[in-house]
């Protein structure tokens, strides 16, 4: 099968979903043009959280472009195609902003966030398997993001 970017984007998708669904947390995949910014909904009870996922072919690829923004959460999956396990790392679209370069112009605004070795070392390691933030209270009645 070749390597593209929308079956890599799907395959990503897909396994958030998974990571989601496995830990109790009420997910669906998002489609249409009315969810260009984000791929799946989470439902907390309360309210309905986006969750955008970035899917790249780690270790070739190393840059994550886009536009950050009109989403609640980021999923970033390093798809390690010949090895059983990809990394993910999971943000919050707040904290984004900082570790993102500078609007690119000429892409339309687009900014980057580069995994590297050495930013997933120094950068990103508290995000990686970071789900907490995504997974649901232990008490009833309690929204899933944004416990009390």
């Amino acid at each position: 099968m070749k390597n593209n970017r929308s079956v890599s984007a799907a395959i990503g998708e897909h396994l958030v979903l998974g990571e989601l669904l496995k830990r109790n947390v009420e997910a669906y995949l998002a489609h249409g043009a009315t969810q260009k910014s984000w791929d799946l909904a989470i439902f907390t009870g309360t309210s309905i959280k986006r969750v955008q996922v970035k899917t790249i072919d780690w270790p070739k690829q190393l840059a994550v472009n886009g536009n950050f923004s009109d989403f609640d959460y980021l999923v970033i999956v390093l798809l390690d195609r010949p090895n059983p396990r990809s990394r993910f790392f999971v943000f919050d679209q707040a904290e984004l902003d900082n570790m993102l370069s500078a609007p690119n112009e000429a892409r339309g605004h687009a900014r980057t966030l580069t995994m590297s070795q050495k930013a997933l070392a120094l950068r990103f390691a508290a995000h990686e398997d970071n789900w907490r933030i995504l997974v649901p209270p232990t008490r009833p009645g309690l929204d899933v993001l944004n416990p009390a």
